[in-house]
């Protein structure tokens, strides 16, 4: 397995959407949401994402057609 530590940001406009409700349902992956910080204007989350390195990249890509920024953290993929 792997585990890849991300960044999102919400723009104002994707605040109430239920990304991450979506990417459990739709991917074979653990999310883990590590820090979170949610305003009417913004959203700043810390997320780990756990599974196969092809989930995990169809996850983001997933993520990012949202309109949701993703930045890795420490630019770093563990495998375990």
């Amino acid at each position: 397995m792997n585990l890849v530590r991300l960044q999102l940001i919400y723009p104002e406009e994707k605040v109430k959407q239920p990304v991450l409700c979506m990417v459990c349902k739709n991917f074979d992956l653990v999310v883990n949401i590590r820090t979170a910080k949610v305003t009417k204007d913004t959203g700043l989350l810390t997320i780990e994402l756990d599974g196969e390195a092809e989930e995990i990249e169809r996850a983001i890509k997933f993520i990012q057609e949202q309109g949701i920024l993703v930045e890795p953290i420490e630019g770093q993929i563990f495998t375990e």
